[in-house]
């Protein structure tokens, strides 16, 4: 099929809250899933939202959906990884020759290739869209505080797998990286600026629960729109009303790696895998809107048939396995 740019909210409900989604070092989502039981005087009782997901019968077993590096954005120094939930920088270092100490001389290299990667990273993260209007760097303008976080968040970035030597060159090349959406990555840099809706009194309305029982997700294909990805798209309808704007629920979509956010770019692979065996609700993007022509406009009448979304969404939230899929 050709590349296509998809935005596939994909529903797959576990008993737990948006806190209890992890995430390993390939940035791949793991549910955590403990049997209900009954609860002690020790152990929290069980929500409202997990006895309805319960009574719908709509445990999904946890499923790695995404495949790292599938939506990528390449970069002279490194990539902005949508699929992975990572952003990656490579730096480099150069062996003193000079140095007699040949160990110190390549420690010395190492730590010159991480300094690089940082800088490198640093810039890589202020290109990331955050919605429509912004990239990370007009929050660090704006918001002392959030330059600081970000700064902090780079310095401490992981780095990925052992230095490389090149004996030849005498170049030693480190390759460090941050989540995208995790409270320890770029969206916990953002939350102070970002607010917040609170989904801890989440409950399923009788739409939310229509919608379950008939689909297994809802697909939002921007195919020919040319859509492009962002860390909180907005949806409106045709007439400017806006029917979502993810930011509101920055918190929990930030609560577990990709947790809650999935950028794909094959909806047949997609489809093909088990937890979709009940026909998704696909809707088409009508066009594309805000000046890096990330936010989505829906049709009318397919904006009516998610008249359940922005009531639905702290609920699903709160389940802690809400997906959202963008293709490019």
């Amino acid at each position: 099929m050709k590349n296509a740019f998809l935005i596939t909210f994909s529903i797959f409900l576990t008993i737990t809250g948006c806190g209890t989604i992890t995430s390993n070092g390939n940035s791949h989502v793991t549910a955590v899933t403990e049997p209900v039981r009954t609860a002690t005087a020790s152990e929290p009782v069980l929500t409202a939202a997990s006895i309805a997901l319960q009574e719908l019968e709509l445990i999904r077993p946890a499923n790695e959906v995404a495949l790292p590096g599938e939506v990528e954005e390449t970069l002279p120094d490194g990539d902005i990884d949508w699929s992975g939930n990572t952003v990656r920088a490579v730096g480099t270092g150069v062996v003193d020759t000079g140095n007699p100490n040949s160990a110190q001389a390549l420690l010395m290299a190492e730590r010159a290739a991480v300094v690089v990667a940082q800088r490198n990273l640093l810039e890589l993260v202020k290109g990331v869209r955050v919605d429509s209007e912004t990239r990370v760097e007009n929050f660090m303008t704006d918001y002392d505080v959030i330059y600081t976080r970000v700064q902090g968040i780079v310095r401490n970035a992981r780095q990925v797998g052992s230095a490389r030597y090149d004996s030849v060159t005498g170049v030693v090349e480190v390759e460090l990286e941050m989540e995208i959406h995790s409270p320890q990555g770029l969206s916990g840099a953002l939350s102070s600026a970002l607010g917040s809706t609170d989904i801890s009194t989440a409950s399923m309305s009788p739409q939310t629960r229509e919608f379950l029982e008939q689909y297994s997700g809802l697909i939002i294909d921007g195919g020919q729109a040319g859509l492009q990805p962002s860390m909180y798209p907005k949806i409106y309808d045709e007439n400017g009303v806006l029917l979502l704007d993810t930011k509101n629920y920055a918190s929990c979509l930030g609560s577990g790696g990709q947790g809650a956010m999935q950028f794909i770019s094959d909806l047949d692979r997609i489809l093909d895998q088990p937890e979709f065996a009940q026909s998704p609700l696909v809707l088409n993007v009508r066009r594309i809107t805000g000046q890096l022509g990330s936010d989505i406009i829906l049709s009318n009448t397919d904006s009516g048939k998610l008249g359940w979304l922005k009531d639905g969404l702290p609920f699903l939230l709160s389940a802690g396995r809400f997906l959202l899929r963008v293709i490019l």
